[in-house]
């Protein structure tokens, strides 16, 4: 028996913004986000990724976050964010990332 009290809602991300596709190399690559933009929805593609997210210019290293090969992952960020990618292994990648607003 389904729960009376129980009232689904889904949150929706956001309307879709830009679409951006980081190169991921043997060295970080550092993107400023769109102004306006507080979530992103990203997948990597071809190769794992480490990746930074923060204020100012990122730097993404062997200790930065991860992200496997076909994961999806969504974050909220704040305004003015940046992001930085670099590859996790000998083999380059791209970080598929759309801005939400």
């Amino acid at each position: 028996m389904a729960n009376s009290n129980y009232t689904s809602q889904v949150e929706p991300l956001g309307q879709v913004g830009a679409a951006r596709q980081l190169a991921a190399g043997a060295t970080s690559a550092n993107t400023a986000l769109s102004a306006g933009v507080f979530r992103i929805s990203m997948r990597a593609t071809g190769a794992d990724i480490r990746f930074s997210i923060g204020q100012g210019t990122q730097t993404a290293s062997a200790t930065t976050h991860f992200i496997a090969e076909d994961e999806r992952l969504d974050f909220s960020v704040t305004n003015g964010s940046n992001i930085a990618v670099l590859r996790a292994g000998s083999t380059s990648g791209v970080l598929e990332v759309t801005e939400l607003v």
